[in-house]
């Protein structure tokens, strides 16, 4: 295996992708492709093929399985947006914000049925329980958050909790089921499954600090949005450990919703909660490159090093 093939691989995926969105109604599926294929990452599905390449890669099989979960991806983007009421997805207009809050959610709810769908008729019945059990856990994440709104805690442990049911769970997912389709050995299949948690927690932990550090252009969607949204991230739970007397109050509902953010925002920068973020991130990603040290050389641990560790230095 090489890059050309690789880049082959993911070429095939994004085909099975915008196959699959037929929607009757033109200017929802109009509005899924152009998130679709709106300059994402395509983490998931490198990520996914890259791991099956760990054992006996069967395209016919890997294709669709790649496909299914980003398009369990691209559903949870499009239900976040209506929940968080957030104008901007990857640089292009939040499917919402084009059709509507009640086809974006059953456009949201149709991929997640194509998802399902594409697994269970090319790949092993297994792979649709780890898809639907995905959703699951996404779920309840969110419903945990939205309890959680304007509670503002030190608790860095509650933070990366949430990250893991949030985002680290559909990394583990993309290397469990690509390894697992490839009938890897179950001592490759879990490493790499820790080590794609440990990844996703170090993805989203640079997220939640370009959320304080980007803009929106650059970052393709809201900036400052959690502060805004009442939800606790990583920078201000550093910064809330540092026992800043003027901070808690202006973290509360009525102060943010008074115009507080930018005064949080410098707080946060001048309290050094941002390096500790990142100091966090660093260790996740560490974490995540001495478990791949189990696999043997080869193209496929080469990439996936450079991924995850590509993942704390974007800045997108």
């Amino acid at each position: 295996m090489n890059s050309s093939v690789l880049n082959s691989e993911l070429d095939a995926v994004r085909a099975i992708i915008a196959g699959s969105i037929e929607i009757d109604n033109p200017a929802v599926a109009q509005a899924v492709s152009e998130l679709a294929s709106a300059g994402g990452k395509f983490l998931r599905p490198r990520i996914l093929i890259l791991s099956a390449m760990t054992g006996r890669y069967d395209p016919e099989k890997i294709r669709p399985l790649a496909a299914a979960v980003e398009l369990l991806h691209i559903a949870t983007l499009i239900h976040d947006d209506i929940i968080d009421d957030s104008p901007v997805r990857r640089g292009v207009p939040a499917v919402h914000t084009s059709v509507g809050k009640k086809n974006a959610v059953l456009a949201g709810d149709y991929l997640f049925s194509r998802c399902i769908r594409l697994a269970s008729a090319s790949t092993s019945p297994d792979n649709a329980r780890h898809l639907a059990r995905a959703i699951g856990v996404i779920v309840s994440a969110e419903m945990r958050q939205d309890a959680d709104r304007w509670i503002f805690t030190p608790s860095i442990r509650r933070c990366v909790r949430k990250i893991m049911g949030k985002t680290a769970i559909l990394f583990s997912l993309a290397s469990r089921s690509g390894a697992e389709e490839s009938r890897a050995n179950s001592r490759i299949v879990s490493a790499l499954t820790r080590a794609s948690i440990a990844a996703g927690i170090a993805f989203q932990i640079q997220d939640d600090i370009l959320d304080w550090t980007a803009d929106e252009r650059t970052l393709g969607k809201a900036v400052l949005h959690d502060i805004d949204e009442g939800l606790c991230t990583l920078p201000v739970a550093f910064a809330l450990a540092g026992n800043i007397p003027s901070l808690p109050p202006l973290l509360a509902q009525e102060a943010i919703l008074a115009g507080s953010r930018e005064a949080v925002r410098e707080i946060v920068i001048s309290s050094g909660a941002l390096q500790k973020t990142a100091d966090l991130a660093q260790l996740y990603c560490d974490r995540a490159l001495r478990g791949l040290s189990v696999l043997p050389p080869s193209f496929a641990r080469d990439e996936l090093s450079a991924v995850f560790s590509s993942f704390i230095t974007r800045d997108t």
